[in-house]
């Protein structure tokens, strides 16, 4: 396996009907045979010797039964390559607050000292309801980059303000067509559902930071908000347990939601 020497613009496409989000979403997988620390490690060594991508891959999560199964590549890791988020919407028009949350997440771009990248996929079963309509599973994806930026950064923190500013978006473009964004409780992630007017399509997506300088960044898609919740949030306490004792290392700022998941999440609000 190769490591990748090009800009992580991390990006999951979310369709419905002529609705069209693009979200974040790392290249490359994780394991369930594979030791994602070997496979990160000597995946990097040829052209980074001096760059340990061990360390990131310790702090991703890989439980299949909880992320789904890893695609090939199992890991993929990459060296000194700025880390890109966007989160678009065709079909809306987004306006003040918003906006301009919305432009300053879509032109986020932090240099990264290193990290690793995985991509995981699980089969969803129909519900009792749609079993007869529609007998096969869908499929959820979920990918995740673990990342070190080269500078003090907390970029996740946009996640937490977003869904009150945007909250429920309508399109002039598309009848019946809305954009719902729900705060993912007790985490710097976001919950998404866009609506057609026929089908409905969701996006989970966010992350959390250890110290400013380590961070996970995470998109899920066609999972419940619970399901984000648990995702996101086993990531976020993985993130916390392998860098907290780096030196300086100090959790993201504590969510004050009633709801938070625990005392010591690295990017609750």
């Amino acid at each position: 396996m190769v490591v990748k020497r090009k800009a992580f613009q991390m990006a999951a496409l979310v369709a419905a009907g002529s609705i069209v989000l693009l979200g974040c979403s790392g290249q490359g997988t994780d394991e369930q045979d594979v030791d994602p620390q070997e496979d990160a490690t000597s995946t990097a060594s040829p052209t980074a010797p001096s760059v340990d991508l061990d360390q990131y891959a310790q702090a991703l999560v890989t439980d299949a039964e909880l992320m789904g199964a890893p695609e090939d590549p199992p890991v993929e890791g990459f060296v000194d390559e700025p880390v890109s988020m966007y989160l678009t919407l065709s079909d809306f028009n987004p306006t003040g607050e918003c906006e301009e949350l919305l432009d300053e997440l879509n032109s986020y771009s932090g240099p990264a000292v290193a990290g690793i990248s995985a991509k995981f996929v699980k089969e969803v079963p129909p519900s009792n309801g749609d079993a007869e309509q529609s007998p096969e599973a869908t499929e959820a994806s979920a990918q995740t980059l673990i990342f070190e930026t080269v500078n003090s950064d907390e970029p996740m923190s946009i996640y937490r303000q977003i869904p009150n500013a945007c909250d429920t978006l309508t399109s002039d473009e598309v009848e019946d067509a809305e954009a719902v964004f729900t705060k993912v409780p007790g985490l710097d992630a976001l919950h998404l559902e866009i609506f057609d007017g026929q089908e409905t399509e969701t996006l989970a997506v966010g992350g959390s930071s250890v110290n400013g300088t380590y961070h996970a960044y995470m998109s899920a898609e066609q999972v419940s908000m619970e399901q984000a919740q648990e995702m996101f949030g086993a990531q976020a306490e993985k993130l916390q347990e392998t860098f907290q004792d780096e030196a300086s290392a100090s959790p993201s700022p504590q969510d004050e939601d009633s709801d938070a998941q625990t005392s010591d999440e690295p990017t609750a609000d």
